[in-house]
């Protein structure tokens, strides 16, 4: 890890403090006004926050009592300070140990967050699609954040009272998974199917837990039989996104090895979007496994250089 990598986002872990303490009940939004922080940059990061808290509450099997946001937000601080001091021989032997913890994939998560928030970006060309969908996301996440019911109308007609739970990527749609609000049972819906979507004036508390949800999209992914077991090798990872956004990973693990490699593993379901972040990090990273996955991304490279030749 580069030490310019490491002063871009050092203000994070107060910030995270910051956000821990604050009143609940001063808007999400006065409070990113307050740290300086974009409202769309600090929703996707709070939404990061919360999807890293779940994924450790899921993978430890703790209660979200134990891991609240200052916690997490002290551990990764500890861990930041190692990960500077990573060229002492003294301290290898604990920043091993930090690695290893359950915790080391948020801190990779919520760091890398606050990276790509801190780069500059040039103009991007957006369409009226993209637009929409980003509207629709924006709102589920808002939602997701103040724990909120939405009314979905889809394009068949058909309305429905949802409880957000996530936003993930399934047989390569990006896909709402609620809870319905009258039989509390969960369903999944594609982002493109929504025609319209707003908060719902009457707020109803969900019923499915962090394990429940989780099991549910594991469910769905078992009947399309298309999760594998992604394993990686990533040479300079400060330099990428290690945790793409919208993948729901199944039993993540981030492992460093003797030459410095991380080596980066977990349950993915393979779709394009997967296959562009694998080529957004070009020469940086190596499939290890399985070879009919590299298969599939060798298809997709080619066929996308057919395309813009």
């Amino acid at each position: 890890m580069s030490d310019k990598s490491l002063k871009v986002d050092a203000s994070i872990w107060k910030k995270l403090g910051l956000m821990a303490q604050a009143n609940s009940a001063v808007p999400w939004e006065k409070l990113a006004q307050e740290m300086g922080i974009a409202q769309d940059e600090a929703r996707h990061l709070m939404v990061a926050l919360k999807d890293a808290q779940q994924e450790l509450e899921i993978h430890t099997g703790e209660s979200e009592e134990v891991f609240q946001v200052w916690d997490i937000a002290q551990w990764c601080q500890l861990t930041h300070i190692l990960e500077e001091m990573s060229s002492r021989p003294e301290v290898i032997p604990l920043l091993k140990q930090q690695r290893l913890h359950p915790a080391y994939p948020v801190y990779v998560q919520l760091r890398q967050r606050w990276q790509e928030m801190s780069r500059k970006q040039g103009p991007q060309l957006v369409t009226a699609e993209d637009e929409f969908t980003a509207h629709k996301i924006r709102l589920i996440e808002e939602a997701l954040m103040e724990k909120n019911t939405l009314l979905v109308e889809c394009a068949t007609g058909k309305l429905w009272s949802l409880i957000p739970c996530k936003i993930t990527y399934l047989e390569g749609e990006l896909s709402l998974i609620a809870e319905e609000t009258h039989d509390h049972s969960l369903m999944s819906l594609e982002l493109k199917e929504i025609k319209n979507i707003k908060s719902a004036e009457k707020i109803k508390s969900p019923r499915a837990g962090l394990h429940e949800v989780a099991e549910f999209i594991r469910a769905l992914r078992s009947m399309s039989e298309a999760e594998t077991r992604l394993v990686l090798k990533i040479k300079n990872p400060d330099q990428f996104t290690l945790m793409p956004d919208y993948q729901f990973l199944g039993k993540p693990c981030l492992i460093t090895n003797a030459e410095g490699d991380l080596i980066w593993a977990a349950w993915v379901e393979p779709c394009d979007e997967l296959f562009e972040w694998l080529m957004s990090m070009d020469e940086h990273v190596e499939i290890l496994e399985p070879s009919e996955f590299v298969l599939d991304y060798a298809v997709y490279c080619e066929e996308k250089m057919r395309k813009m030749a």
